[in-house]
């Protein structure tokens, strides 16, 4: 299972008491689990060893059926960290799998009483829960975009001069990081659900009393927004 010419490794004391366990239940996520152990093993070995080690001690971090299944693996059929966790990821987390991950990408939908902070957290959980989803940043941009309330659509174009849909998709991934963190400062579904709100309950006789509240609350919430990113 070692590359040809893999320098000697030894066991650090106290690293198996630390090592994250995988069993293969069906609730358990097998990128977590990578993630996790590659964290140990790098807290405790240097770049020029570390490939070896991973290869060496991740056995050791599989439990029952888990084990059961490195067992089956025919012998020098894993020559790298690389395959091992390729073929780790094709047992634990089949095509079947990954396509149910993409399709709730992809039809991601922001809940009606859902703030923006909590709709971008629950996007992010989706996407991070299968790395191997195959998307475009550009793409989850788009998705998450349009999944979105028209009340927090017209503020995420708003609060960036309505040129959100023209920013580099990191750029935009960035912007939504910042914009969702900084709306959770305010109470409520969204900072626009209190005009939404009044707009069922105002009754005026030509409606121009409720549209400048509307307007000066955003505006309010807009200037608030720009005053964070700027750290003011």
């Amino acid at each position: 299972m070692f590359p040809p010419n893999a320098p000697h490794v030894e066991i650090k004391q106290g690293l198996m008491a630390i090592l994250p366990d995988f069993r293969g239940l069906e609730n358990e996520n097998p990128y977590v689990h990578v993630r996790a152990f590659e964290e140990v093993i790098g807290s405790f070995y240097a770049q020029n060893v570390i490939e070896t080690a991973k290869l060496r001690f991740f056995p050791f971090s599989l439990k029952d059926k888990a084990k059961g299944w490195l067992y089956t693996v025919k012998p020098r059929s894993i020559g790298s960290w690389g395959e091992m966790t390729q073929e780790f990821y094709k047992k634990f987390f089949p095509p079947h799998k990954v396509q149910q991950v993409k399709r709730k990408i992809s039809s991601f939908v922001q809940g009606h009483d859902e703030t923006l902070f909590m709709a971008w957290e629950r996007f992010k959980d989706t996407y991070n829960f299968c790395p191997t989803h195959g998307y475009d940043t550009w793409r989850l941009v788009s998705y998450f975009y349009d999944g979105l309330q028209p009340r927090d659509r017209q503020f995420v174009q708003i609060a960036c001069g309505g040129e959100f849909l023209q920013k580099e998709p990191e750029d935009a991934m960035d912007y939504l990081d910042e914009i969702a963190e900084n709306s959770n400062t305010w109470n409520g579904p969204s900072p626009l659900d209190s005009t939404d709100r009044n707009r069922s309950g105002a009754t005026t006789s030509g409606g121009s009393i409720f549209k400048l509240r509307e307007e000066d609350n955003l505006s309010a919430k807009i200037s608030f927004l720009t005053k964070e990113n700027r750290g003011t």
